[in-house]
């Protein structure tokens, strides 16, 4: 019931007592036939949303499929198409349909400059809605719509209901990558011979580089013999050519807690998968395998390297795996916490949340009118999910009384709903706060880990926020060292906040504002940092990039063909 039908109802209910009291018939039949009119609008309405939200159907077309567990790309627009139908009769009240997106979704706005295009209003008689839109995914991992969020009203706006029609979609969002143009060199490479412990990974085939001559065996090609060698030595001699072998990438990904703080897409997780699948799409369109190593502060993921469009998309799938958020690191209740369940819970359980179903007991305490509307919120969310994780009513009881249990049902709540990891979910968490210390730990022991696998000469590409474990980069050192004497070459990748490097014009301030202020002094440390890092690291022969851009996926492509050729530089 509205507040207009309430206001209506006080007013002839106040009605009919001045009527009975006064002795006016008039005045006391015209409030009771009111009081009649409202009781039977609302019997009838009752009646319909039994019998017809039974009868609602909904359909969901993602691009131009209806099927689940289909992949998307990051950023890439799909185009959705939703259908509520009932299967007898037509809706008999007013309707307002919304298909529930989630937090990685972004929805664009249509031609029309409809701000809510997932969105349509229903006022007359149809069998049918039917609303298309466009939608893009945030960042890689997963997208799960869970249905539609219905309301019904009668036509005099007294009664209002809220419901809730199931229409699930998964879908799994592989990371965004850019096609970078072939890094193949088209330079003959030197023949002069690599430094002592190197060596240029050959093997026969039909190369254009010389590898070795040998004597003529039925079945060689003819175009294979040298003849002035044969004429020289008076017998047939075969060039053996050098064919070149693939370089082996390794990619190590830390999604550290810190990483994957922020809205998605904006987070530093995003920027490393973006670089890292960008360089994987070069290098497997080059015929090098690629592998990767995915690891937290939990475990780690080893994804064995491999080539061809099927490892590519093997690799796309772990990335995407790896994006999802685990469980949040429990922490306290807020009330930020409790108001954002709130509006979860109104958008997807609606009918849990009805005062008719969900009753909260008379209590006298808490008195004061504030905290007693948080202890009727934090009642009626302890029964919501009581409901959707099928508690006992123990649980239930200690989850109203129980701040670190009903923080810790709150997160997963929020984590399943698809909110990222931002306050309310977890604390922010501020750069330099810490020295990383268990970052670089994990760093450190996957690499020695992978030397010890690796074979060849590899190239290892670490995906980290070093700026942020800048403090801690000696305990990095040794692994850097044993690799770099294994003859691998070490590749760093750092992400940046602004998805880009500093730059001259970013370290300065373009304005007097306290926005631009901070900005630019953010920019400044970022860049002193990274100073610091690139020094430190180039004195054992690493590299180090720090952004998101393309220039950072040329930077590994051209680390992979010094491996190739053997060379410990660009000059040697």
């Amino acid at each position: 019931m509205t507040w207009r039908a309430r206001w209506l109802c006080l007013f002839a209910a106040v009605g009919l007592y001045l009527g009975l009291l006064r002795g006016q018939p008039v005045l006391a039949l015209l409030s009771m036939s009111v009081l009649l009119w409202i009781g039977i609008e609302w019997s009838l309405f009752l009646w319909r949303m039994a019998t017809e939200f039974s009868r609602i159907r909904g359909s969901r077309l993602v691009n131009g499929s209806e099927e689940t567990g289909r992949f998307l790309w990051s950023g890439r627009t799909i185009a959705i198409e939703a259908r509520l139908f009932v299967t007898r009769g037509s809706f008999s009240a007013i309707t307002v349909a919304r298909d529930v997106m989630p937090e990685n979704l972004e929805l664009l706005p249509d031609d029309l400059d409809n701000k809510y295009p997932s969105e349509q209003i229903l006022a007359g008689t149809a069998s049918e809605i039917l609303f298309r839109y466009s939608a893009r995914p945030r960042s890689a991992g997963n997208i799960f719509l869970p249905g539609f969020r219905m309301t019904f009203q009668d036509p005099h706006g007294f009664f209002r209901t809220e419901r809730f029609l199931e229409c699930t979609q998964s879908f799994r969002v592989l990371p965004a990558f850019t096609a970078t143009r072939n890094s193949q060199t088209l330079v003959k490479r030197i023949n002069a011979l690599p430094s002592h412990g190197l060596h240029r990974l050959q093997r026969s085939g039909m190369g254009s580089e010389l590898l070795e001559l040998r004597e003529y065996v039925p079945g060689d090609p003819p175009k294979s013999i040298a003849w002035k060698v044969s004429a020289r030595r008076d017998k047939l001699m075969t060039r053996q050519y050098e064919s070149e072998v693939p370089v082996r990438l390794q990619l190590f990904v830390n999604g550290s807690h810190g990483t994957r703080t922020g809205g998605f897409g904006c987070r530093l997780l995003d920027q490393m998968l973006f670089v890292a699948a960008s360089t994987a799409r070069s290098a497997i369109s080059n015929g090098d395998p690629v592998g990767a190593i995915l690891f937290d502060e939990q475990r780690s993921w080893r994804v064995p390297a491999a080539g061809g469009e099927r490892g590519f998309y093997r690799l796309l799938e772990a990335l995407a795996n790896f994006s999802v958020n685990p469980s949040p690191v429990p922490q306290r209740l807020s009330a930020a916490m409790m108001t954002a369940a709130m509006n979860v819970c109104h958008e997807r359980f609606p009918e849990l949340l009805d005062v008719s179903v969900n009753r909260v007991p008379f209590t006298w305490f808490p008195i004061l009118p504030w905290s007693r509307r948080q202890f009727r919120n934090r009642c009626r969310l302890a029964a919501a999910l009581a409901e959707v994780y099928k508690i006992s009513t123990q649980l239930q009881v200690q989850l109203m009384h129980d701040d670190y249990m009903m923080a810790v049902y709150l997160q997963h709540f929020l984590t399943h709903s698809g909110w990222s990891w931002m306050d309310p979910v977890v604390p922010k968490r501020g750069r330099g706060m810490n020295d990383g210390l268990p970052a670089i730990q994990q760093i450190s022991a996957a690499m020695t880990r992978a030397v010890g696998l690796a074979k060849d000469n590899e190239v290892f590409v670490v995906f980290a926020d070093l700026l942020d474990c800048s403090k801690a980069i000696t305990h990095l050192l040794p692994s850097v060292k044993l690799a770099l004497a294994k003859h691998h070459r070490v590749a760093f990748i750092c992400p940046s906040p602004t998805f880009k490097r500093p730059t001259k014009q970013s370290t300065v301030a373009s304005s007097d504002n306290v926005e631009d202020l901070l900005f630019a002094a953010e920019q400044l440390n970022l860049e002193s940092e990274y100073q610091k890092l690139k020094r430190e690291l180039g004195r054992l022969g690493a590299s180090l990039s720090i952004s998101g851009e393309e220039q950072a996926v040329h930077m590994i492509l051209s680390q992979m063909n010094l491996a190739r050729s053997g060379r410990t530089g660009v000059h040697s």
